[in-house]
């Protein structure tokens, strides 16, 4: 009997201590300090995975634009922008602009990791201030919703996927809705400003932030803000005349197709609204759920949807047209330029969520109570998401990142032969692009070495002065690898019958030089 008797009195205390506690995270100063501090956290883990993925020369095919945009700003815009455009003016990413200047001071790797984890990091503290000021769901509910957004593939890759200007409007819209729901419309306008400086495609987001206000019954400003954006686009259209490319595309050039290639649908879109429009949510992750009291489903970039239809890299007897390189890359769960693109369509996604739970929850004198099971339900679907889609899932053991391999040496070492050469024209397979892309021209050649036929490297390499040659790599969907075991002397033939001769050669790397450099 002893034994048993104090066993009520601990489970006092201990319902007395959660009270204590809920009561503390449920009070206003919480809500100061908590969003921030989770925000910092993000950031601190976001920043350390991209580190780590960077280090292991991991940065997707959309980092050797950057790094060369970065180049030729601080050398008076010298040379021919990788992929034919300069990723920010093509995409009018005014934005972007002063991230790059920062690169010519501050080693511009570290500034985009920086900048583009902050963003991200920085969506949480307006989702949270959503849930708890406007939805009034209890800190509970709050945070599964903070952590079904840190759980999100789609930021996984958009983190690790070289710089977006994209990813900066997230935040950037979640406070702007945030802000029309207190009617403060003076920060309200600098903020969808700011969202349209990150790229004119994001014109047609600010369209569909505008049909949310609407239909929530803020008619003016929805209308005000669908029509700015939709001017800011359509003047991108009319000023830049875009057009989708033709032409197989290398991934540094897929990537700036990504981003460029919103604008070119745009006409067609205006000139087939219902076709076109029926096409949307195929790409874009599906039509959202409602955001709002009244508000419908919104496509959130439609462009982006369309735009990501683009030519492959062909191969003999293959008459399909498909984005072959980013869908392998895809495969073999490198990051893609389309999750980033899509990743502004999130704060939505997300409004729409703070919402729903506020209308499914039951509403208490102060706040608004969801059921567990619901909570629990969410955070459960939102773990398996992570877990099986996302690249820094346990699955890819993100903790054993950061390590360099003797292929990676070996491209170090090309590299470096290369950079203490001075000046000149490289041409470079994707997998390098990234460390010779500080340069006036750079040439990327194709994945597979089944485009490397004589017509085709006669045609790319004549003005090279470098090669670099990588012929690892397995094709993980088909088990094929990109170099069968005759491809590197046969490649390598031709380029010697174009005067090229080999400097160094290790672990499948290959750097050819003019003969008789040695």
């Amino acid at each position: 009997m002893n034994d048993r008797a104090p066993r009520p009195d601990l489970r006092r205390r201990w319902r007395r201590f959660v009270l204590r506690l809920q009561g503390r995270l449920d009070g206003e100063a919480a809500d100061r300090i908590l969003p921030w501090a989770l925000a910092i956290a993000t950031f601190a883990v976001f920043v350390a995975l991209d580190a780590a993925a960077l280090r292991s020369l991991e940065g997707g095919s959309g980092l050797g634009p950057w790094l060369q945009a970065v180049w030729r700003r601080e050398h008076g815009s010298l040379g021919t922008p990788l992929g034919g455009v300069d990723p920010a003016r093509g995409a009018w990413s005014l934005i972007a602009e002063p991230v790059l200047w920062a690169g010519r001071f501050v080693p511009p790797l570290a500034v985009f990791a920086v900048v583009q984890a902050g963003a991200i990091a920085l969506g949480i503290v307006p989702l949270w201030r959503l849930a708890r000021e406007e939805a009034r769901l209890r800190v509970g509910a709050s945070a599964v919703v903070v952590a079904a957004y840190v759980l999100a593939p789609t930021l996984h890759r958009t983190n690790l996927a070289a710089f977006h200007p994209e990813a900066v409007a997230l935040p950037l819209l979640l406070w702007a809705f945030l802000c029309a729901r207190r009617g403060h419309w003076k920060r309200y306008g600098l903020l969808v400003g700011l969202v349209l400086a990150c790229g004119a495609s994001l014109g047609l987001t600010v369209v569909g932030l505008g049909l949310v206000l609407f239909l929530s019954g803020l008619r003016r400003p929805g209308w005000i803000t669908a029509a700015a954006g939709a001017a800011w686009s359509l003047l991108a259209v009319v000023v830049t005349g875009p057009d989708l490319p033709t032409t197989s595309l290398t991934p540094a050039g897929e990537f700036v197709a990504r981003a460029t290639g919103p604008l070119a649908v745009i006409p067609d879109l205006a000139a087939h609204p219902v076709s076109r429009g029926a096409e949307l949510p195929v790409g874009a992750g599906g039509l959202l759920p409602r955001a709002g009291p009244r508000a419908p489903a919104v496509p959130p970039d439609g462009g982006t949807a369309q735009a990501r239809r683009c030519p492959s890299l062909p191969r003999p007897g293959d008459d399909r047209r498909r984005c072959g390189a980013g869908r392998r890359a895809a495969r073999r769960g490198q990051p893609l330029a389309g999750g980033a693109h899509v990743a502004p369509a999130l704060a939505f996604v997300f409004i729409a969520l703070v919402f729903a739970l506020e209308r499914i929850g039951t509403p208490s004198v102060t706040r608004v109570n969801v059921d567990r099971r619901v909570l629990f339900a969410l955070l459960a679907g939102a773990t398996l998401f992570f877990v099986t889609e996302a690249p820094t899932s346990p699955y890819r053991r993100p903790w054993a990142w950061g390590s360099q391999d003797a292929v990676d040496g070996a491209r170090l070492a090309a590299a470096e032969v290369i950079e203490a050469s001075g000046a000149g024209t490289v041409a470079v397979s994707p997998s390098s692009t990234s460390l010779v892309a500080e340069r006036a021209h750079v040439i990327e050649l194709p994945l597979d070495a089944v485009n490397l036929t004589e017509e085709r490297l006669q045609g790319r390499v004549a003005s090279a002065r470098w090669i670099l040659l990588d012929t690892n790599g397995t094709d993980s969907g088909s088990r094929r690898p990109y170099w069968r075991p005759n491809d590197p002397r046969r490649v390598i033939g031709v380029l010697e019958g174009e005067g090229f001769a080999v400097i160094y050669a290790a672990e499948g790397i290959y750097l050819l030089g003019p003969d008789g450099q040695g």
